[in-house]
């Protein structure tokens, strides 16, 4: 008896280890397509914004004008969704968020990120209302990505109708970007996992990314505050969603506290 019992665990373990080898070559080879795909992927789309943006320029009939508009908010839209693909790839292998802080004011930032997204949905209102100094020290272009990822998620989840509101707020100790839409509530059990995206929402199945999106865009939001030192949090109840940036205003002062601690 003894020994079959000890000959059932050698089998469970080895079965164990089977299945976490190939997971991790799973893993390793789906790590690797993703940057090669991200990568390749990239000149292409270079070409055809750089055709869009030719297009425009010449200022052509209405109909070319229009086609050339809906290239450039198409190409944006691709562009936003490989930069989430190659930063999940970082962050899957370990490497992390790619951080280049500047000084930065985040309410020049963000009145350009919206007026950019805009255009892309005509139609839908979105407003920045703006509190304090809202000056420090970050990467632009990483915040921009924070901002549009956040905003377009708002978009689609939210009321159709219904506008999306955007708010800073700037104290001593640092500046909080909220993003508020109204529509359908979020589960409290959903909140805890609605940044990873392995583990989606209980309405995923059904109507998540139904546009082809990749629903790797709060994943990314998050990387980039913990990037910066800061966090994100959200709340959902019957009157609003909000999502909330909390950014120090110094990222190297931030790290320079948690080491000491």
């Amino acid at each position: 008896m003894d020994g079959i019992i000890r000959f059932n665990e050698a089998i469970d373990q080895a079965l164990a280890e089977s299945v976490t080898f190939y997971s991790a070559q799973v893993d390793q080879a789906r790590n690797l397509f993703l940057g090669m795909l991200g990568h390749d992927l990239r000149n292409p789309l270079h070409t055809i914004q750089m055709t869009a943006f030719y297009l425009a320029a010449l200022n052509a009939d209405a109909k070319v004008s229009e086609a050339a508009g809906r290239l450039i908010n198409s190409g944006r839209h691709m562009q936003a969704l490989l930069d989430d693909l190659l930063d999940f790839n970082r962050t899957s292998l370990g490497l992390g968020i790619n951080i280049t802080p500047g000084d930065v004011d985040l309410s020049q930032l963000c009145a350009g990120a919206l007026d950019q997204l805009r255009p892309a949905n005509p139609g839908r209102r979105i407003d920045l209302e703006v509190h304090g100094d809202t000056c420090g020290s970050w990467d632009s272009k990483r915040l921009q990505q924070l901002l549009g990822n956040l905003v377009r998620n708002a978009i689609k989840y939210g009321a159709p109708d219904a506008p999306v509101y955007v708010d800073l707020n700037g104290d001593t100790a640092g500046v909080v970007l909220e993003v508020r839409n109204s529509g359908p509530v979020i589960e409290p059990s959903d909140l805890d996992r609605i940044f990873d995206p392995l583990k989606r929402g209980s309405d995923n199945e059904n109507n998540r990314d139904a546009d082809g999106s990749l629903g790797l865009g709060l994943y990314i939001a998050r990387e980039i505050a913990r990037g910066h030192g800061g966090s994100i949090e959200a709340r959902s109840d019957e009157n609003e969603t909000v999502f909330t940036v909390r950014l120090p205003r110094s990222h190297y002062i931030e790290y320079e506290t948690r080491e000491q601690l």
